[in-house]
């Protein structure tokens, strides 16, 4: 007889579906609170959740999932609605589908990085939203990527795929992690810096930590105080690493450029100033729109398979991991 799995929402690839319920006697329930989860949890040894504003798995729903050995979120991260350190703690696996999010995620920060440096998005805002008509002398010279120094502040997932994607541009490259030693960054032609560091010694600057309360406003007025001229900062991470009327303030007072896809709060306030600077490229927290991001659900068939397999999946968390995790 096979296990039970409960998922909390419809899994949306067939093929998917098929495999895991080649492993699982699944169930499909859409709950909405984790009270009902608790309720409906007993007898079952694997969860899906999917991703939601609310929490789904809090500690009353492992109580009573005494049976519960696999959490499968179908989001990249956990915290957000997952008690998932004191699942480990009880010695639950916690899956993710990080792995789908990194190319996708790598490939939008190098949009937000070339339409920057070229000047791709202004040109384009001059030409169809009332400003010059054929605007080819209002900017000075834009700048290529190619040799560029980069510095990528957070070497997780999504900050090693940004790494390994701008290597096909520049060796110059550099990283702010507390999880990597310097002789592991040398030996992945990285070269490891401090935080402050980074924003002085980098032309191109790219946030993809994690947010939590650690990480909370870790870029600040001392940062980009110390930004070269001309630098452009990146931030596809979380807006409430930045401590954004600082950044704002910066910009208007400096020749440095921004790329974001997140703010402080979202959505981002109509009267906000950075709509209005000409040297921020501004979008709507969409790093994660792609197509291929449904993916996950090939990539979660395959850590279930794996765990079903008794075999440790590839995303399982680590305390460790977990709690260096963004919370939202």
């Amino acid at each position: 007889m096979k296990p039970k799995l409960l998922s909390l929402a419809p899994i949306a690839d067939a093929a998917a579906k098929a495999r895991i319920e080649a492993v699982y006697d699944v169930t499909v329930q859409s709950l909405t609170t984790a009270a009902d989860v608790a309720a409906a949890i007993p007898g079952y040894e694997a969860v899906i959740v999917p991703f939601t504003s609310q929490t789904l798995v809090d500690e009353a729903v492992l109580a009573a999932g005494k049976d519960l050995k696999l959490i499968a979120s179908t989001y990249g991260g956990t915290r957000q609605n997952i008690a998932d350190i004191q699942a480990i703690e009880k010695g639950i696996t916690v899956i993710h589908t990080g792995a789908s999010r990194e190319r996708p995620m790598a490939e939008y920060t190098l949009g937000l990085v070339l339409a920057s440096l070229l000047r791709i998005a202004s040109y384009h805002a001059d030409m169809t939203l009332g400003g010059e008509a054929w605007p080819r002398l209002k900017y000075s010279r834009t700048r290529i990527l190619n040799k560029r120094s980069v510095a990528v502040v957070g070497y997780g997932r999504i900050g090693k795929a940004i790494v390994d994607l701008f290597r096909c541009f520049t060796d110059k490259l550099a990283v702010v992690s507390k999880h990597m030693t310097t002789g592991e960054a040398s030996a992945a032609g990285l070269v490891k810096l401090e935080l402050n560091e980074a924003f002085a010694k980098n032309e191109i600057i790219i946030l993809a930590g994690g947010s939590n309360a650690e990480t909370f406003h870790m870029v600040g007025a001392e940062q980009f105080a110390a930004m070269q001229d001309g630098a452009l900062f990146v931030n596809i991470a979380r807006g409430k690493m930045v401590d954004q009327a600082a950044m704002i303030a910066a910009a208007q007072s400096r020749n440095i450029f921004l790329a974001l896809d997140v703010f402080e709060n979202e959505p981002l306030e109509a009267d906000s100033p950075l709509r209005t600077l000409s040297n921020a490229l501004i979008t709507p927290h969409r790093a994660n729109n792609s197509i291929e991001f449904e993916e996950r659900w090939d990539c979660l068939a395959g850590q279930i398979e794996a765990f079903a397999r008794g075999e440790t999946p590839e995303s399982a968390l680590t305390l460790e991991r977990a709690r260096v995790m963004s919370e939202s």
